[in-house]
């Protein structure tokens, strides 16, 4: 995979096509905030009025204790730096909120979206939720720095509120000491990091962007991030993988599957090349 690092701030655009979006950004593993493709966000389905009125239904447990999803609104919404709300609190946003999120554009970052192709084996389609919706409130934030599990593109788009995405380039993975069983996830606390225990972290080099309601970013496979919200927040994260990020994707699904059934772990190689070819030759006969 190519990166760009030489980067000091993420742009932002509108009118941005589908080729110069590809070419521009997923090819150079460039994240981007697109301000103009999310219009659907200031529908009144996504007031806290409206979910609480026809999703009161659906319930957490958090800490052993079962809240309502009014409850947890209203947890979030009272959220201070002081007092924060749990987080993250994520449902899957095309099953639990279907009347919502049927149907709606997803922003290609290729000829499709291989994650939701019949050709993927569920046995692999399914270890990502690939339509999570987070409900967070004033002063959450996601509790470690990260990259997408599995290798996956993400685009985040902002419905409710706003957040800072504070992201890192890949190519400053040794930076963030990752663990080797949970290699995706970094175990250096990056607001009060203990540079006696994790040296190499006075290196890392944050880029920082203030996601607005209507706003998608583009986070690109094996980018590290997390984020800080500034109110109560509503967003929903959905989960890519194409042609770039393809070898990337199951690679990442050949350690887990090694991990977990070893026995299997080769037919994920075999898979791997298999379906690269089929999927490019699908994929070439679209415009």
């Amino acid at each position: 995979m190519k990166f760009r690092t030489n980067i000091s701030k993420i742009d932002r655009c509108s009118g941005l096509s589908k080729k110069a979006f590809y070419n521009n950004y997923v090819k150079s593993s460039l994240p981007v905030v697109i301000t103009d493709k999310a219009e659907w966000t200031s529908s009144e389905k996504f007031t806290p009025e409206y979910l609480k009125s026809n999703y009161n239904h659906l319930s957490k447990t958090i800490d052993g204790k079962i809240y309502s999803l009014s409850e947890i609104i209203d947890l979030c919404k009272a959220s201070t730096p002081e007092n924060k709300a749990p987080y993250p609190i994520t449902f899957d946003a095309l099953k639990d909120f279907s009347e919502n999120f049927g149907g709606l554009p997803e922003i290609l970052f290729g000829k499709s979206n291989r994650l939701n192709s019949r050709l993927l084996s569920n046995f692999f389609a399914k270890h990502t939720n690939k339509h999570e919706l987070f409900f967070g409130g004033y002063g959450c934030s996601f509790p470690t720095v990260h990259f997408d599990w599995l290798g996956v593109h993400s685009q985040i788009t902002q419905i409710k509120g706003e957040k800072d995405v504070i992201l890192y380039s890949p190519d400053q993975t040794p930076y963030f000491y990752p663990d080797k069983r949970h290699h995706h996830r970094s175990p250096v606390d990056i607001v009060n990091p203990d540079y006696d225990k994790f040296p190499l972290f006075k290196n890392a080099k944050a880029i920082k962007t203030t996601l607005k309601p209507g706003e998608t970013l583009f986070v690109p496979a094996g980018w590290w991030h997390t984020t800080y919200m500034h109110d109560f927040n509503l967003t929903v994260a959905v989960s890519h993988v194409n042609a770039f990020n393809w070898n990337f994707f199951m690679d990442e699904l050949y350690l887990n599957t090694k991990i977990h059934y070893p026995k299997l772990a080769w037919m994920v190689k075999v898979y791997k090349v298999v379906m690269s070819k089929i999927f490019n030759l699908k994929e070439s006969l679209v415009n």
